[in-house]
């Protein structure tokens, strides 16, 4: 039962198209008109074809019985005018003989008389034939040549002792041959039914078919008794007559090619047949015999003769093997009560052949006037329903928001062509508030924004022109931002601000009412709104004013929309659509103001992060700032190349927004970077600079060394040598002290023999009186917590690289070589090493090796604090290219070691920028800012050695960028005479 219903379901869910309702009618209509006109056709040839079946029988049965009758005629005439020839009854031979011309003129009367005869009551036999044309039949006869006749002559005399013999003679009564014939005597005419039954009879009778003794062919004997004055001459004269011609005729009068046709006995014994082969067959004993009807094959005739025989009707229909037949069985009357059977069976397919080829012709004319009247129906269907199908695939299209298809279908009919205007019409509407959002989405400049809306807004309109008004920060007026005229065009008229305390403007009505507002455009309200002039600037005066405010979706006024038209008619259903389009202009207004404040904070937390990193260092006060310029002019001048490298070197308003971003935050890593670090001066400055606590250990030392010599002066006495030597002592010391300071300051290069010398002076002792860990804080007490130790006075060296001097890396700062970031880096093992001996003895510079990572580590916080963000995707490219410019071309830099193929145009430019500025900034501690040759002969280097990207160098030399740079940045004296030809670095081609 669930089956059911839910099949049942089904089925009332079954929709089909208005075309197919309107086929189904229609077809039907055709089809059945037309199956009911072929039935029509079809029962009328039928009732035809019986008609004309009958007719033709009844044809046929006339036409065999008058040939059958014409051929029994000629025969009958003859025996009736021989019967009366007295000379034919006679026994004596002479007589008879001179009868045999009257014999043979009543042969020839008819081609089917085979012979003529008469017989005696004595038992003599005369009979004359025609030499028959069969060569066959001819040849038993054993005829001389010549022959035209035959004589057959049977005589007996008193003692019934037969003789008989042949005379063969021409075409002229000569006598060719006399042949006696001894086997012939058994012959005996009184015993033959012919000579009976005419004895018995007072007129002409006709024996039933049989075989000719002589001939072997079916014929049938006409007899009649001869006119005798005695019974002793009573005579009778006999013609034979073949029923070969009736098949012959049989055949000729074929109605169809498979018409059976069959003359016969009333026992079913075949007289004639088309074929002659089939009326005898060969019997049992030799002798030749008549063929029946269940012989010849006939399986129609016979099944019918049986019906008809039991009874039946004379005219029957049988299908036989699938074969319908027309049958007829008729009595065809001979002589007396002499009657023959003519059957006759005509297949019904073949008497309708020409019947069928008409009702076929018919038919296909039924069945083309059909298959027109199809494509009639078909045709005129698509008619009604293509302008539907195609308002239903605009429909779609409208839920797709597909609006390629511009064109509304036309139609006659009235009806459907304003459902697709309508629609149209709607989906006009809908394509215009889509294009509104689209421009929206796409315009990315407010002021561009606000032109594009107005355009659309006029167009969808159909309105003549339109001023956008937004209101001022204060909220007490509202300025003019963008005045458009159709098509597209500005509006060349200088607008005015109008003040929202003026209440009477249509402007301020409609924010009142918070309504779209229409009303005439007279001069006075032109005037309220300084639009008096406005005529001039538009093609025609305006008619109509329509005023509509924009609300933001906190009901807070942003704007009003102002449109005029040439229009006399003002149109409500225009101020309700206006009104509707106000408030996706408001809601789109609102997202781009958001946008563009978002735009504004973020830049201001760029610029604020910027800041604070150069502000933190008073040594890189500028740096985050000129880097950005200096990677933007680079950027610009490979944009705009034509030529070379960079001729497709493309940027889009998303990339230099990418660019802006990454080049002021390249260096937010240094936010984590300790400003002692940064701002180390000396080799030993931390938070302070610890060469003063070198320097107060030497004090000390001297100290004690004067303590010593006075101690030795009040035991020993003054000597010159002691005070000498104390002297010496004292002028070591500060010697020592000297070059330590000046190790400290790292300007120069420390060498094997300095470090030595490092190492001999921090073995110099001095003496602690006071415990090392009073008064240190809990971490540094901790790390001195790893040494022992030692009760004081204790002597400690001069310099020292302690246990607590080594602060530890904790886990947190180091990575792996598989780290998600992709860092490349050598961390050194400590964080911190505060060694003295270790700071003193660098070679270059202040800066140890862990200083330097601390330094360099700033580039991995970069990428780190950047990759953090949630940048969006046009701006997704900002960590690669803030966190590359310390990479170098040929893999060696850091912190990825990428290689010139690993990294984007831009992270390359901002590498030459950063280096750039850094070689010409006065404000490095540890440097002068070098001159623009100087910079650009260290930067050729770099390039050579694929530290840089020799390309965009030579292109930072072609467009003289450095110039340009230096003209805005660099100190008068930086800026000398440069040939930049003499850095351009052989790039292979």
């Amino acid at each position: 039962m669930r089956g059911r219903m839910q099949t049942k379901i089904r089925l009332s869910n079954l929709r089909f198209s208005l075309q197919v309702h309107l086929s189904t009618i229609f077809l039907f209509v055709v089809i059945s008109v037309c199956l009911l006109i072929g039935a029509i056709s079809y029962n009328y040839a039928l009732k035809l074809t019986d008609t004309s079946t009958n007719s033709l029988l009844d044809q046929v049965n006339r036409v065999s019985v008058a040939e059958t009758r014409a051929l029994f005629l000629p025969a009958e005439s003859v025996a009736n005018l021989l019967s009366s020839n007295g000379n034919l009854g006679t026994t004596a031979l002479k007589n008879r003989m001179q009868s045999i011309p009257a014999l043979l003129r009543g042969l020839n009367r008819s081609e089917n008389i085979t012979a003529v005869f008469v017989g005696n009551q004595q038992g003599d036999f005369m009979l004359v034939r025609r030499l028959p044309a069969d060569p066959n039949l001819a040849a038993r006869f054993n005829a001389p040549e010549g022959t035209a006749y035959i004589v057959q002559v049977l005589e007996r005399n008193k003692q019934q002792v037969a003789r008989g013999y042949y005379i063969y003679v021409n075409a002229a009564m000569q006598t060719l041959r006399f042949q006696p014939r001894e086997d012939y005597t058994t012959y005996d005419p009184r015993t033959r039914p012919w000579y009976q039954s005419a004895t018995q009879s007072d007129e002409t009778i006709s024996t039933p078919p049989y075989v000719f003794f002589t001939t072997q062919e079916i014929g049938m004997t006409v007899a009649r008794k001869g006119s005798s004055e005695s019974p002793e001459e009573q005579f009778v004269i006999g013609v034979d007559i073949t029923l070969g011609t009736l098949g012959n005729a049989m055949e000729q009068n074929r109605v169809t090619p498979r018409t059976e046709s069959i003359l016969m006995t009333t026992d079913g014994l075949i007289v004639a047949h088309p074929d002659p082969a089939s009326v005898t067959r060969m019997g049992e004993d030799g002798k030749l015999r008549q063929t029946s009807l269940s012989d010849v094959g006939s399986p129609v005739l016979s099944l019918g003769f049986e019906r008809f025989r039991n009874g039946g009707n004379s005219r029957l229909q049988l299908t036989q093997n699938g074969s319908v037949w027309d049958v007829s069985y008729s009595s065809v009357p001979i002589l007396g009560d002499q009657s023959l059977i003519l059957a006759l069976a005509i297949p019904r397919a073949e008497m309708m052949g020409g019947l069928t080829a008409v009702m076929q012709e018919g038919m296909i004319w039924a069945l083309g006037l059909m298959l027109a009247s199809i494509l009639l129906v078909l045709w005129v269907s698509r008619m009604i329903t293509n302008p539907l199908r195609a308002l239903q695939q605009q429909a779609d299209d409208v839920s797709r928001f597909d609006f390629t298809h511009q064109e509304s279908p036309t139609t006659r009919i009235s009806d459907i062509q304003n459902l697709s205007n309508a629609i149209f019409m709607m989906k006009e509407t809908i394509r215009r508030f889509l294009d509104i959002s689209q421009a929206v989405a796409a315009e990315e400049d407010f002021d561009a924004l606000m032109r594009r809306l107005l355009d659309e807004i006029i167009g969808v309109t159909k309105t003549e022109a339109g001023i956008l008004y937004l209101t001022d920060k204060d909220g007490t007026r509202l300025v003019p931002h963008a005045g458009r005229l159709d098509a597209n065009r500005p509006l060349d008229y200088p607008l005015s601000d109008v003040l929202l305390s003026r209440k009477k403007t249509l402007l301020a009505r409609s924010i009142v009412d918070e309504n779209a507002e229409g009303t005439p455009a007279t001069a006075t309200e032109l005037e309220m709104l300084g639009l008096g002039g406005i005529a001039k600037a538009m093609d025609a005066a305006p008619k109509n004013l329509i005023a509509a405010p924009l609300f933001n979706r906190q009901k807070e006024l942003v704007g009003v929309l102002l449109l005029l038209e040439t229009d006399t008619t003002m149109d409500q259903t225009l101020i309700r659509f206006t009104e509707a389009l106000s408030g996706s202009a408001a809601i789109s207004l609102e997202a781009r103001q958001l946008i563009v404040a978002q735009k504004e904070l973020f830049e201001s937390f760029i610029q604020m992060i910027a800041g604070a990193i150069d502000a933190k260092s008073p040594y890189t006060g500028g740096h985050c700032a000129r880097v950005p310029e200096l990677t933007k002019m680079l950027a610009s001048a490979a944009h705009s190349a034509t030529s070379g490298t960079f001729a497709d070197f493309t940027l889009s308003n998303e990339d230099w927004e990418a660019i802006h971003v990454a080049a002021w935050l390249h260096d937010c890593g240094k936010v984590t970077t300790p400003e002692f670090v940064v701002d180390k001066a000396t080799k030993l400055e931390t938070i302070y600079d610890r060469i003063h606590e070198i320097r107060m250990r030497v004090e000390v030392m001297k100290r004690e060394a004067e303590i010593a010599y006075l101690r030795d002066v009040l035991r020993d006495g003054d000597a010159p040598e002691r005070k000498a030597a104390f002297q010496a002592d004292l002028d070591q010391l500060d010697d020592d002290f000297a070059f330590l300071a000046k190790c400290n300051q790292g300007g120069e290069f420390t060498t094997d023999a300095d470090i030595q010398r490092i190492k001999e002076i921090a073995a110099k002792t001095w003496t602690r009186t006071i415990s090392d860990r009073m008064g240190v804080s809990h971490e540094e007490l901790s790390r001195l917590e790893n040494r022992e130790e030692r009760p004081v006075p204790v002597e400690e060296p001069l310099l020292a690289d302690r246990i607590e001097h080594q602060i530890k890396r904790p886990a947190s700062e180091r990575f792996d070589a598989d780290n998600p970031w992709g860092f490349k880096m050598d961390v050194p093992e400590l964080l911190y090493n505060r060694g003295e001996i270790h700071n003193l003895t660098v070679r270059r510079g202040t800066l140890t090796e862990e200083d330097r990572y601390k330094i360099n580590e700033h580039i991995v916080q970069t990428i780190k604090m950047l990759e953090r963000l949630p940048f969006p995707k046009h701006l997704s490219t900002v960590p690669e290219l803030a966190g590359g410019h310390h990479e170098k071309m040929d893999g060696t830099g850091y912190p990825k070691r990428l290689s010139k193929e690993d990294m984007s145009p831009v992270a390359r430019m901002m590498a030459i920028a950063d280096i750039f500025e850094a070689l010409t900034a006065v404000d490095r501690p540890y440097k002068k800012g070098k001159t623009l040759s100087e910079a650009l002969k260290i930067m050729g280097f770099m390039a050579k050695e694929s530290h840089v990207d020799p390309e965009l160098f030579n292109l930072f030399l072609t467009e003289r960028i450095y110039e340009a740079y230096a003209n805005k940045f660099l100190q008068p004296e930086q800026i000398d005479a440069v040939d930049p030809d003499d850095f351009r670095i052989v790039t292979p081609s």
